[in-house]
């Protein structure tokens, strides 16, 4: 399988998954078959119930799974995450996945940081939006990719 490209256009955030470019237009029914889409639930955001609809593409070579994850909220898109898992690390018990959040978070923002250059920091402003490296509740680390329709991101 050849590896997947992902760019992220630093004047317009536009990322580019596999060729297919994803905007703040871009429509779920405009999505490649690549894409797989989940159904609509309800997601709590701040103090609100939005209703959510998650699509994803995933991708793997030897060493490296890639996820990306697209929100749409109210059929618009709002953020895209990214999700890097190193195959080659298996955690053998829960201490050692939760001890290991230091190197995923700076294995995700050297990944972020090879698209949009050094002063990408864990957390940056751009004209289109924010982008950053953030982790949940379960310590589960991702890059995160808001736009302007994500009002309460922004």
């Amino acid at each position: 399988m050849s590896g997947m490209m992902i760019t992220i256009d630093k004047m317009t955030g536009t990322v580019n998954v596999d060729g297919y470019q994803i905007k703040p237009s871009t429509k779920l029914a405009e999505l490649p078959e690549s894409f797989m889409t989940g159904q609509e639930m309800t997601v709590q955001v701040i103090r609100e119930k939005v209703p959510c609809t998650f699509s994803s593409f995933i991708e793997a070579t030897d060493s490296l799974e890639t996820k990306v994850n697209l929100r749409f909220e109210r059929d618009k898109l709002v953020s895209v995450f990214i999700h890097l898992t190193d195959l080659t690390k298996s955690y053998k018990e829960a201490a050692d996945f939760y001890s290991s959040t230091p190197e995923r978070k700076q294995m995700h923002l050297d990944w972020l940081q090879s698209k949009l250059g050094k002063g990408q920091d864990t957390y940056t402003s751009y004209q289109w939006g924010k982008v950053g490296v953030a982790q949940d509740r379960s310590d589960n680390v991702h890059i995160f990719i808001h736009n302007q329709n994500n009002t309460w991101a922004l």
